[in-house]
């Protein structure tokens, strides 16, 4: 399901806009090799075309811890980069001192949990706020699911620690910070009219789900992957590409 023209055109005609796009697996493509992914040919010069536009703000959310996601996407000049699923603003954060504790609990269990698995094709990427476990790189499927099962069976009943699953990993943090928790107070900071966000994973649903009418919510990916809070759906990267030209096309007629 497409985005209809009529939903396009109502929120690039928004007075004021929020547009808050994912960076992994909506303008950049997915891969083995977490930094070696780049954004899309096109995607930085549409992101700085939308973020010229009279009352167009344009954030980068994504799960990317903020110095990875500065270097990756070359858009740190063009849009505000949000990293962490939004516990890592602009201007980057700070832990407490009972935080940084249970960050190193995270740590000490994790240990446990690569031991178990015991193959080099599982790792650990480390967050200011969070830890990530990843199994893209295992084949089976079985035995990913049985990794990701066993690490959420270890963390869950760690108070404090928020346990979340996305596409072939699990993130543990240590703040309870949402991407849709985040949107929310970027909307009223902005004082947003509209938001326009695409995403492609289980935690872009966070956000999906705080959008209500006038937004404009896409999922990168088929109506058939799942139950997803998304009203339209864009198949690929390729196809997120091409909607951005004409939504940028679209808003700057509607703002001349």
């Amino acid at each position: 399901m497409s985005p209809s023209p009529s939903a396009v055109s109502a929120v690039a005609a928004a007075e004021t806009l929020l547009v808050a796009l994912d960076f992994d697996g909506t303008l950049a493509d997915l891969g083995d090799d977490p930094m070696a992914v780049r954004p899309r040919e096109g995607n930085v010069d549409l992101v700085s075309r939308l973020s010229a536009l009279p009352n167009t703000e344009v954030v980068i959310l994504s799960g990317r811890q903020l110095r990875d996601l500065r270097f990756l996407s070359g858009m740190e000049h063009v849009a505000r980069l949000v990293g962490s699923h939004g516990a890592e603003p602009q201007d980057g954060l700070a832990l407490s001192d009972a935080e940084s504790s249970l960050l190193e609990a995270v740590d000490l269990r994790l240990r446990e949990v690569l031991a178990e698995a015991d193959d080099d094709r599982v790792w650990v990427e480390r967050k200011p706020a969070a830890r990530v476990l990843h199994v893209r790189l295992l084949e089976d499927e079985v035995r990913k699911r049985r990794v990701l099962d066993h690490a959420m069976a270890f963390f869950r009943p760690v108070g404090g620690v928020h346990v979340t699953e996305g596409k072939d990993i699990l993130e543990l943090a240590v703040l309870d910070v949402t991407k849709g928790s985040y949107l929310e107070a970027a909307r009223n900071e902005y004082g947003a009219d509209a938001v326009l966000f695409i995403g492609d994973d289980v935690t872009d649903e966070t956000v999906l789900r705080t959008l209500s009418h006038g937004d404009l919510g896409i999922k990168v990916g088929s109506p058939d992957d799942g139950p997803s809070a998304a009203t339209a759906f864009l198949p690929d990267t390729a196809a997120v590409t091409a909607f951005l030209r004409e939504f940028a096309e679209a808003r700057a007629a509607a703002t001349a």
